[in-house]
């Protein structure tokens, strides 16, 4: 299963911004749960056609998966802490579970 996350910034943030802030996020949340792998934060380089600006993807083998980040995320203050900071950076949120077919 995968896990698409898309999203763009709020006027006037740095890329550099949304990186530091996201690979945090990412590091706090693979050592918490570590059946969610990163795959990597994405951005688009030539701003040709309609948004996203940034897709964040992970890797996770159960759907069932999604129950334990949310009972974790629920009881971690440190992990909220990070979303806070990324949502004050960003807008447009999007997630998409798929699975890969080929």
């Amino acid at each position: 299963m995968y896990y698409f996350v898309f999203f763009d910034p709020k006027d006037g943030v740095r890329r550099t911004q949304i990186v530091d802030v996201y690979k945090k996020f990412a590091e706090h949340f693979g050592k918490k749960l570590p059946q969610f792998k990163f795959i990597g934060l994405y951005v688009r380089n030539v701003l040709l056609g309609s948004r996203p600006h940034y897709v964040a993807i992970w890797e996770f083998p159960n759907y069932s998966d999604l129950d334990e980040w949310n009972r974790v995320f629920a009881e971690d203050k440190q992990g909220q802490k990070l979303a806070r900071e990324l949502a004050e950076l960003t807008t447009a949120w999007e997630a998409k579970v798929m699975s890969k077919l080929i």
